[in-house]
């Protein structure tokens, strides 16, 4: 007798939020915030301010070595220079400044800064002295830093939907910024004439992405499920391009990149402003409708549920991304990056009374897989250490969607048991360090007291709360 296929298959179906805020809530400028430096295995930035220094909004404050820079989101003074844990997990060096009055820095100082005059400056240049890494040059999956040259783009995937089933940056901008998009378009024709360009919407924006963006892009629909959204699986498929889950997609002739990294991308080019504001939206089974906010990068999470006049002690844990896969936070001064794409608030009946029970060998983990991964094998031997012996079950191409996690029974964390498979089998090192530095005496927690003290504050720095609440339920 033959079974089909999708009848062997768990439940793995993820649905997304059915209603969602239309709006952008932009939260003030915080009166201090945190900018982490580096990302293992992504940007590494180098310090180019120092502890005193005053600095102006815009101005460079970190450089990597190929040209990439980062930059003071804010006017103030640099009070502190020191590692945290960041959002994703990393032990890594990062600039506290404390907002002041101080004027923002032109652009032309900016590129002054850089080295190189602003009508002088080259589209690539323009984007590495703004913050914005170039999708010409872009890797795709880790953006590491590469001196190796790519094959010629054949095309250009431009998401405009979000990966986790909470998450809506995208709906929104696209709905929001639609001339800013237009003209990010119109860069990319310029940029690269022989690209095909294509556009990827949800299916209830088709018709309507047509009429706007129709004559100069290629419109396809991101079907509403969560695996037909990770990127991994959505940008080979899209391309019409066979792209290793491991592989760069640059070295397959892609650049792929988001909706708000055009927005960030047309701020680049133009010379108008650097990436120093990140759009996320904050969500909860207990918030009636999520909300997309814009923040100022180095925002910690606290500043933003106290703006939203959200309590983050009645949350049993708060995730940096969504529910799939975000993660735990062990304070919410945790800053948010560039790299942050939303704000999760768990309840305490959304967490398991009893985690990582015993394996029953059920299957649900492996059948789940959107790579056909042997989940269930790959989990018993990293509970064992015996991370070598998962070699042979390429533990490198795990998405780390979570659709594993989510529909095991014994809810066990197959997602960080192959993550340690792939740290210590040699394939990948990626991957954080473990979290040891908590509570008071860390970092953050000690800005935050010396933040508290009014004696430390520079008079008239205050970051006010939101006038509208998130609607609760009870």
């Amino acid at each position: 007798m033959q079974i089909s296929r999708s009848f062997l298959k768990p439940p793995a179906n993820i649905p997304r939020l059915p209603e969602w805020g239309r709006e952008v809530v932009f939260v003030p400028e915080p009166e201090y915030v945190v900018i982490p430096l580096q990302y293992p295995g992504r940007i590494l930035y180098k310090p180019s301010v120092k502890i005193g220094e005053q600095v102006g909004q815009n101005h460079i404050i970190g450089r990597s070595r190929l040209g990439h820079c980062i930059h003071a989101p804010v006017s103030g003074v640099v009070r502190d220079i020191l590692a945290i844990w960041s959002a994703k997990i990393f032990h890594v060096p990062a600039i506290l400044i404390q907002r002041s009055q101080r004027p923002a820095l032109p652009l032309p100082e900016v590129f002054q800064q850089y080295g190189i005059p602003l009508e002088a400056a080259s589209s690539d240049t323009k984007l590495k002295a703004l913050g914005v890494i170039s999708p010409w040059t872009r890797p795709g999956r880790y953006q590491e830093e590469v001196e190796e040259a790519f094959p010629e783009i054949r095309k250009i995937i431009i998401r405009a939907v979000d990966e986790e089933p909470t998450v809506f940056i995208n709906d929104v901008i696209i709905q929001n910024y639609t001339l800013k998009i237009t003209r990010g378009l119109v860069h990319l024709a310029h940029l690269s004439p022989r690209a095909e360009k294509i556009l990827v919407v949800s299916d209830y924006l088709k018709e309507w992405a047509e009429q706007q963006f129709g004559k100069l892009v290629k419109i396809v629909v991101a079907r509403s499920g969560y695996k037909h959204r990770i990127s991994q699986l959505l940008v080979p498929k899209v391309a019409g391009i066979p792209i290793p889950l491991n592989a760069a997609y640059r070295a397959h002739g892609v650049a792929a990149f988001s909706a708000e990294y055009l927005l960030n991308m047309v701020d680049a080019l133009d010379g108008t402003a650097p990436f120093t504001g990140k759009f996320l939206t904050v969500a909860g089974t207990s918030i009636e409708k999520p909300v997309t906010v814009k923040v100022t990068v180095g925002t910690t999470i606290r500043q933003v549920l106290k703006y939203l006049k959200l309590d983050g002690n009645r949350y049993a844990r708060i995730l940096v991304g969504g529910p799939m896969q975000g993660i735990a936070q062990y304070t919410d001064l945790t800053p948010l990056t560039k790299t942050t794409h939303g704000l999760y608030l768990m309840d305490e009946e959304e967490i398991p009374e009893e985690t990582n029970l015993t394996c029953t060998n059920c299957g649900r983990c492996t059948r789940a897989c959107p790579v056909n991964l042997q989940v269930h094998l790959i989990g018993r031997y990293a509970e064992y250490s015996m991370f070598m012996e998962t070699r042979d079950f390429h533990t490198e191409a795990c998405l780390e969607c979570g659709i594993c996690a989510y529909v095991c029974p014994a809810h066990r964390p197959l997602v960080q048991l192959i993550q340690l498979c792939k740290k210590f089998s040699g394939i990948s090192n990626e991957y954080p360090q473990q979290q040891s530095e908590c509570g008071a005496s860390s970092a953050l927690e000690r800005w935050e007291l010396d933040f508290q003290n009014p004696n430390a504050v520079d008079s008239g720095v205050a970051s006010g709360d939101g006038d509208q609440p998130v609607a609760v339920r009870n």
